[in-house]
């Protein structure tokens, strides 16, 4: 990372920031000024004509709050008791570019400039974030509706600000897509990454080939919502069980036409060559030969192949106006074309030396496709394989070098690693202050280089994401941090000034009914300790929270105890905590701390390793595994999946001995991919449980030098599988296992 906090600290720190509103992402510039306007009965919003829509929008957002008229009229003019709404291409706008805006607050009046009605439209947003938080609720208020004075001078940093969702694993209706898109264009996102193809299902209406969404978008599920890629299943049959949906052409054009109105460019993604399991099970002749398997990577050999994606992308650019399409052209598993007389025939004849080149042949045949057309494709960091294609823009998803290596062939790149902006990943993995604190541009760059980033964006992969309440926590407040990453030049970002933001913002978020994740309660000791007394506190919560627990051993709900100040629990005591937030009922996770009397030492012959049972069976949380009979039994030198026999469906029993060698404090990092359970001496440490991708929690132990039996029980579903257990502390921490 190009900038430690402590730079990015000390550099903002000049630039007095602490006297911003809680606009996010924050102005470049901000100038506070006497006074406030004051919206009121009276006000009239005024705009030259070509921003007309952006004075409407303006007027459709506050009118069920405040209850006022707020009628709209064309003209230049700027009038008392008005907000207006200008066009200006004076030098000092200009330089603001297409997206930037001057706002000036006085008293009397609001006057909004920018050289086109993209930078007005920000403008907007921002005022809307200086309003009260009340004026987002979709109700009348009563409130004094102010917005302190000011001068603004603002403009984004880079001309990519995207947010992703995959609507195949999950579909996700209409009325949601345009929810989503209103929350990240009041962030000031300008493109919405719609995932529409994958082997979870076809989400998009095609005249031509109507089984894509008869069939493709329908999918057995065996519970609502559940996710197995193993057991993806398009019986054909509709019985009324089946899970899934599709967007029609009508809904499509109608969700593009409601982003633009809000400056957001849809961009879809129409998966290729690999992750396409529903059209080859709507139509099977565009799998290879010989065909069986589950097939989801379209035949590189066959001309109908190319036949097929020529006419829905067609449709696909009758739809979209976008100058980008996404193609993927991720994970493909080649093993398929290795094995196909049509595709090693396509090699020869092409003189194309291996199956990456093959690759590389069909992204450049898809690429002059859309060129011809006067689109641009966009690929995931894998169609770098092979050879990039002439006009491809880069997606980097595996870390940053991807972008790198595109850039330094002269194309642009668009940045989003796993390590900041995969949203599917836990908080704990991917917190927002690491993505707050991602810079797009690589400090390996060179400024000409540089400029290629067309900038980055958050994904949300929606495996475990089933509902609607689920993206919207997993999206949010992360989506908020990279807004701002995006909009403001890296040594402008403080991070402490962000948080600040952030504990206001969270009354927007509740005003607007997002399900964001709350923080959960900061204890500031250990969460386990081994003694006959311990002592629980914790950081205060966010302005407008509380942290409620309990001792009895139930789940606080909003009745439970205000925590106010530290408090002695004893021996076998458990305490439950989350933090609620005083304008919304979702709580935040759970945080658990106990005590627990120190354990009696165990005597006997230990030796280093793990003892472990392994067990098959499919499960979406962890199973008693005293009551199974395991597969296989062994020893080993570590703990992780090697020991499986099956890539799915298996389960492990790891147990031993700790062998604490110094009294103190260790912090105990548990990852897994499915579920997982870490115990010490009978008592609960790490509760990672569950069907989940890879997700990291961690718990910090308070312990005496002995020796300590722990139990750590694993599972995998189905798709990856990981395991790992990290243990920090004052001393080296050895595994021992007892002896034969």
């Amino acid at each position: 990372m190009r900038h430690n906090r402590d730079v990015l600290l000390a550099s903002a720190a000049m630039l007095s920031v602490l006297a911003s509103p809680a606009v996010i992402p924050r102005p470049l510039d901000y100038s506070p000024k006497p006074g406030a306007f004051r919206l009121s009965w009276s006000t009239t919003i005024i705009a030259s004509a070509e921003a007309l829509d952006e004075a409407q929008f303006l007027a459709r957002s506050l009118r069920p709050a405040t209850g006022f008229p707020l009628p709209v009229r064309g003209g230049n003019a700027e009038a008392p008791d008005s907000i207006v709404l200008l066009l200006d291409t004076s030098p000092e706008v200009a330089a603001l570019g297409r997206e930037g805006y001057v706002l000036a607050i006085a008293p009397d009046r609001i006057v909004a400039r920018s050289t086109a009605p993209a930078g007005l439209f920000y403008a907007v947003q921002t005022l809307r974030q200086m309003l009260p938080h009340e004026s987002l609720l979709p109700t009348k208020q009563t409130n004094d509706w102010l917005i302190p004075c000011a001068r603004i001078t603002d403009k984004p940093r880079f001309a990519w600000r995207g947010m992703h969702l995959d609507v195949s694993r999950h579909f996700f209706p209409p009325e949601f897509i345009k929810r989503f898109i209103d929350l990240i264009a009041l962030h000031k996102f300008n493109v919405f990454h719609w995932h529409l193809i994958d082997d979870g299902g076809w989400r998009m209406e095609s005249l031509q080939y109507p089984l894509l969404t008869e069939r493709g978008a329908w999918r057995s599920a065996p519970k609502r919502g559940e996710w197995s890629q193993s057991a993806l299943n398009f019986p054909g049959t509709r019985s009324g069980d089946e899970y899934g949906g599709y967007y029609t052409r009508a809904e499509i054009r109608e969700i593009v036409a409601y982003a633009a109105q809000r400056h957001v460019t849809v961009v879809p993604e129409i998966e290729l060559p690999g992750h396409t399991l529903p059209s080859i099970v709507c139509y099977p002749n565009l799998a290879c030969d010989p065909p069986g398997g589950n097939q989801n990577v379209y035949c590189a050999g066959s001309e109908k192949t190319f036949e097929f994606l020529e006419n829905i992308l067609d449709e696909t650019l009758d739809l979209f106006p976008s100058p980008y399409i996404h193609i993927g052209g991720d994970e493909v598993y080649k093993g398929w074309w290795e094995n196909c007389t049509r595709c090693r025939g396509r090699m020869a004849q092409e003189g194309l030396r291996d199956v990456d080149e093959l690759q590389s042949y069909f992204v450049r045949r898809i690429d002059a496709f859309l060129t011809a057309r006067g689109r641009k494709l966009i690929g995931w960091d894998e169609i770098l394989e092979g050879g990039l294609a002439p006009n491809a823009t880069v997606m980097s998803w595996r870390g940053t070098q991807g972008g790198i290596e595109a850039v330094r062939q002269g194309r642009d790149a668009i940045m989003c690693p796993t390590s900041h902006c995969y949203f599917d990943y836990s908080y704990g993995t991917t917190p927002t202050e690491e993505v707050y604190l991602f810079d797009p541009a690589p400090e390996a760059l060179a400024p000409d280089e540089a400029s290629r980033i067309l900038g980055a964006q958050g994904n949300l992969w929606t495996e475990w994401m089933p509902d609607e309440e689920r993206v919207l926590h997993m999206a949010f407040p992360r989506a908020a941090a990279l807004a701002e990453a995006v909009w403001l030049p890296q040594e402008r970002k403080d991070l402490d000034d962000f948080l600040r933001r952030l504990n206001a913002h969270y009354a927007r978020l509740d005003a607007l009914g997002v399900t964001y994740r709350i923080p959960a309660p900061q204890p500031t000791a250990a969460t386990l300790t081994f003694d006959e007394v311990a002592i629980v506190a914790f950081q205060p919560a966010p302005p407008g929270m509380v942290i409620r627990f309990t001792t009895d051993g139930a789940a606080p709900d909003a009745s439970s105890p205000v925590y106010r100040q530290p408090f002695k629990i004893s021996a076998g005591t458990v305490v439950r905590a989350a933090t609620f937030s005083l304008r919304s009922s979702h709580p935040s996770d759970e945080v658990r701390l106990a005590c627990v009397l120190p354990h009696e030492q165990r005597e006997g012959n230990l030796v280093p390793g793990v003892a472990y049972r392994l067990y098959h069976g499919s499960w979406s949380r962890l199973p008693d595994f005293d009551a199974l009979v395991p597969v296989a039994t062994g020893a080993t030198d570590r703990i992780g999946v090697h020991v499986k026999q099956r890539e799915e469906q298996y389960g492990v029993r790891f147990e031993g001995y700790l062998n604490i060698s110094a009294d103190g404090e260790y912090e105990f990092q548990l990852g897994s991919d499915d579920g997982s359970v870490l115990r010490i001496a009978g008592a609960m440490v790490v509760d990672n449980n569950g069907l989940h991708a890879f997700v990291e929690r961690s718990a910090r132990v308070r312990m005496k030098r002995g020796v300590y039996p722990f139990v750590l029980d694993y599972f995998e579903q189905g798709g990856a599988d990981a395991v790992s257990l990290r243990i920090e502390g004052p001393a080296p921490v050895e595994l021992l296992r007892a002896g034969e």
